[in-house]
């Protein structure tokens, strides 16, 4: 009985796990986007309740650089984490993008 534990075992290990990893995820502003729709998204997003918005005030650690693109991007991403990580709570209406590499910066931690 024991050899066909460690089958059963070892068979999990091998075809079950990697079917639940999952690399962790970010939404950015498509760079693409409009200044006027990106800052719609950043007025939206903090008006929802659920993101951060001091990081992307003066003085705050997301507020350099000074840029609507900037911004958007780390409410976006706020958003987007507080939401279930979802490609539709990054939609946006197609301003924003998943993308795997992480866009923190110095420090400016996305979520």
């Amino acid at each position: 009985m024991f050899p066909q534990l460690t089958l059963i075992f070892l068979f999990s290990l091998v075809v079950i796990h990697p079917l639940h990893v999952s690399a962790k995820t970010w939404c950015v502003a498509n760079t693409s986007a409009a200044p006027t729709q990106l800052q719609a998204n950043i007025d939206y997003a903090c008006s929802e309740g659920k993101v951060d918005c001091a990081k992307i005030n003066p003085g705050g650690v997301c507020f350099d650089p000074d840029t609507v693109l900037s911004h958007a991007s780390f409410l976006m991403n706020d958003f987007y984490q507080n939401h279930g990580s979802t490609e539709e709570a990054c939609n946006f209406s197609g301003t924003g993008q998943v993308v795997t590499a992480d866009p923190s910066y110095g420090s400016c931690v996305y979520t």
